[in-house]
């Protein structure tokens, strides 16, 4: 019976699902080995969620800080090969996931080779 509720729990949270940022950082991925000219990449091998925390926004011109209205920090790793006999390149990645009237979107805030 714990289940369901540990279920209802993790949908009702608002971070992003695993598989909603692997889709979004594919998709950023893509794009940005695209414009360097490297249009092989299709996908990771691996990815893997390690874990959001709730973003913290800067203090507006009112002053006094907000809450992330639906934004996480969310931390990932990445595993793929970049290009056809090379080893497999995994990246530990951050980026902010945000929820809009379109859906969730993403902003890329860094990655790291591993």
């Amino acid at each position: 019976m714990t289940l369901p509720a540990t279920l209802a729990l993790v949908a009702c949270s608002g971070e992003p699902a695993e598989g909603d940022m692997r889709k979004l950082v594919e998709a950023h991925t893509r794009r940005a080995l695209e414009r360097q000219g490297n249009g092989a990449f299709r996908g990771f091998d691996l990815f893997r969620k390690q874990g959001c925390v709730e973003a913290k926004l800067k203090a507006g011109p009112a002053g006094g800080g907000q809450d992330g209205g639906g934004q996480y920090d969310c931390y990932y790793a990445a595993t793929f090969v970049p290009q056809p006999g090379q080893p497999s390149l995994t990246v530990n990645g951050k980026g902010r996931f945000r929820r809009t009237d379109k859906g969730l979107t993403f902003e890329d805030l860094g990655a790291q080779p591993r």
